[in-house]
């Protein structure tokens, strides 16, 4: 499992980054544990140097941030909140989805 698994978290914090892009708030959040998990057990179990360990852990505090900042939205109501008060709730100015939930600027690996 040498570098398939480092492999494996970069390509689940991608789809992450375009689920979140697209809103698809759920499965971002999925994507974004799952890949802190693979970086995780790849900084465990694969060799690297202690520079690159470093880079990796900061990489997944920056997703762990996001997926919580997800996790706290969707218990918040997420989107549907959102747009009830888009529609006639107390603020009168209209809200896109990216008005919805703040975005990160998206790491790349």
């Amino acid at each position: 499992m040498s570098g398939s698994t480092l492999q494996k978290a970069i390509e689940q914090v991608t789809k992450a980054t375009e689920e979140d892009k697209n809103g698809n708030y759920p499965e971002a959040l999925r994507l974004y544990q799952n890949g802190v998990d693979y970086f995780l057990h790849s900084i465990k179990y694969e060799a690297q140097g202690a520079k690159s360990k470093e880079s990796i852990r900061a990489k997944c505090m920056s997703y762990l941030e996001r997926a919580e900042e997800i996790k706290k939205f969707l218990a918040n109501g997420g989107p549907k909140k959102a747009k009830a008060s888009a529609e006639g709730g107390p603020s009168k100015k209209k809200s896109s989805k990216r008005d919805i939930l703040p975005k990160i600027d998206l790491i790349g690996v």
